[in-house]
């Protein structure tokens, strides 16, 4: 575990992984909520300073795609239910979470597509440099949706900008 003196990084021990521990999610959004004002408020007078607001900002991006979390479950859900040979069904699931599925897709594409380095076994790299990672199993529901939307929108992709319109 790295333990930071600075006053201002100390906080980043609160929340570093331990070869035995890695935070689960809801830890890390617990975590970010609590300092966020602190951090915020904060001048940028030194490099330690700005390597908190960088760890903050690598945060912020977990916590907006996890504030979408339970509405990517209920897409997952009614995915399950969905007549797919019905295409008047599966176009109105479509645009329905179209908006969430973008999410997904960013998730997705952050930590599988772009880097090859995101990935370490059975976690997800949020910061190699903090060493922040987080349990694969718990972004299961974002991968779901992304293969599940994908397929469907590939399929559907002229009829969906008809019914839009």
């Amino acid at each position: 575990m790295t333990l930071f003196t600075n006053p201002y990084l100390k906080i980043l021990d609160e929340i570093t992984p331990t070869s035995n521990y890695i935070p689960k999610k809801e830890e890390y959004v617990a975590w970010y909520k609590t300092h966020y004002k602190t951090i915020a408020q904060q001048p940028y007078s030194d490099f330690c300073m700005q390597e908190l607001v960088w760890t903050f900002h690598e945060f912020k991006n977990l916590v907006s795609f996890l504030e979408h979390e339970q509405t990517i479950i209920e897409a997952n859900n009614r995915y399950k239910l969905l007549d797919k040979e019905n295409n008047e069904e599966v176009i109105g699931w479509l645009i329905e979470y179209e908006n969430v599925y973008q999410y997904a897709e960013h998730f997705y594409c952050l930590h599988f597509e772009w880097e090859d380095d995101k990935i370490e076994g059975d976690k997800i790299i949020v910061s190699k440099e903090l060493g922040i990672k987080i349990e694969l199993s718990d972004f299961k529901e974002y991968i779901d949706l992304e293969k599940t939307y994908r397929s469907f929108m590939i399929k559907y992709k002229g009829n969906i900008t008809k019914k839009k319109n």
